[in-house]
């Protein structure tokens, strides 16, 4: 498997640790500072009940288009480099949050198209560099939703460079990570809110590669620590009744290169280290229902991609040296669907797929290095879980490659070679 790069994460600061509260205008908050000596540490708690909306209205003919749109109730940015430090961070969002990206494009763009808008409830970011350091992450989400949208409207646009136009939608998340770290701690995130990404767009003509995305997600911890790194830490994650859903429609009269996707998730938790011993013990409960869809439509057109994916507990913990020990336990009960559909008259490839998923690991090692993998794995599915693919296309053209996955269960334990 290939090895991830480092998660790029904002406020690193040299020799000291440093933790600052980024809060909507509307709800400014005091900064607190950690002091830099060795050992140092901090508890920030943030409460967030009011509404936060982020709003980009465009009504523009340009040669080029740069769009960023971020709606976020609470928001933890830290750093800390060549020392050690801890931190204990509450966040409750019982509030809204929304961004909305209403774009008319008019006349011919001749430069890249490059659009993204994202709304986040609650939000934990932490950069280390050769530090020793211990979290304590709690996060709540209960407001009524959690929302983006972006909505690309130009039936007579040309788009002559392509493009990238993403929404994403998160109730809980958390990134930590950097090299030569040593990580430990506990997140513990909490979610029953509606969670919805939603992407749409109508172009005439693009003869250039473009990708429209939408991703929802209730609960997402990452970690990822590189070189002589250690990761030990326990992730809980819950999502209560509710919905979670990421929608994609498009139509292009003429596009040579398209992509349409939709991911949704309800819990996920990404873990990577190299240089040292993995230690993870997670725990994912699932009641809402999880949904990804995915419509493109074309007239005529060169490749069109259609995906959609949608999964309930996921787990990835991969270690580039010798050691991982995971103990995981999944339960499901709510369902997930995802659907991919593409309708065409006339063109040459397409290619759709659907995967669904109630529980879902993967974990692995450095076979060259006499990697270790010790698991104790739990998966309990009681929720339906379905993924259907749909292909019209008046004329068909050189090949439509077709495919859907839906399983309830799927556990996946490997040994890899280091950065491959």
């Amino acid at each position: 498997m290939a090895r991830l790069a480092p998660i790029p994460l904002a406020g690193m600061i040299a020799a000291t640790a440093t933790f600052a509260l980024a809060a909507t205008e509307a709800n400014a908050q005091t900064t607190p500072t950690c002091p830099p000596e060795t050992g140092s540490a901090c508890r920030i708690d943030q409460t967030q009940t009011g509404e936060v909306t982020g709003e980009v209205n465009l009504d523009v003919a340009v040669g080029q288009l740069t769009v960023s749109n971020t709606a976020t109730g609470n928001r933890v940015v830290g750093g800390i480099q060549s020392t050690s430090g801890a931190i204990v961070s509450r966040q409750t969002l019982t509030g809204t949050v929304s961004a909305g990206t209403p774009i008319n494009l008019n006349g011919v763009s001749e430069g890249f198209v490059d659009s993204t808008t994202q709304a986040a409830g609650n939000q934990f970011q932490v950069s280390t560099d050769g530090a020793t350091f211990d979290a304590d992450v709690g996060q709540s989400a209960r407001g009524d939703n959690v929302s983006a949208r972006t909505n690309l409207h130009g039936p007579s646009t040309h788009i002559l460079q392509g493009g990238r136009v993403a929404t994403g939608a998160t109730a809980n998340a958390v990134a930590m990570g950097g090299p030569s770290t040593v990580l430990t701690g506990r997140v513990a995130q909490a979610s029953q809110t509606t969670v919805f990404a939603e992407t749409v767009a109508d172009v005439q003509y693009v003869p250039a590669p473009l990708t429209f995305s939408a991703d929802a997600q209730a609960n997402t911890a990452q970690a990822v620590t590189t070189g002589a790194s250690h990761q030990d830490l326990v992730i809980n994650q819950t999502n209560a009744p509710s919905t979670v859903e990421a929608r994609t429609s498009v139509y292009v009269d003429n596009a040579w290169n398209l992509a349409g996707r939709a991911n949704a998730s309800a819990n996920r938790a990404t873990l990577h280290n190299s240089g040292g011993s993995m230690i993870a013990d997670t725990t994912q409960d699932n009641q809402g229902r999880v949904r990804a869809y995915t419509r493109v439509q074309t007239n005529l057109q060169g490749q069109t991609t259609a995906g959609a994916r949608a999964v309930a507990n996921e787990v990835v913990a991969g270690n580039n040296d010798i050691y991982l020990k995971l103990d995981n336990t999944q339960l499901n009960s709510g369902g997930v669907e995802a659907t991919a559909e593409y309708v065409g008259v006339k063109g040459y490839d397409s290619y759709v797929s659907a995967e669904a998923a109630g529980n879902s690991v993967v974990g692995y090692t450095c076979s060259q290095c006499g990697g270790e993998v010790n698991v104790n794995n739990t998966q309990v599915n009681n929720g339906s879980v379905s993924a259907t693919a749909n292909v019209n296309i008046a004329q068909p053209g050189r090949a439509a490659v077709v495919g859907s996955n839906a399983v309830g269960n799927t556990a996946t334990f490997y040994i890899s070679r280091p950065g491959g």
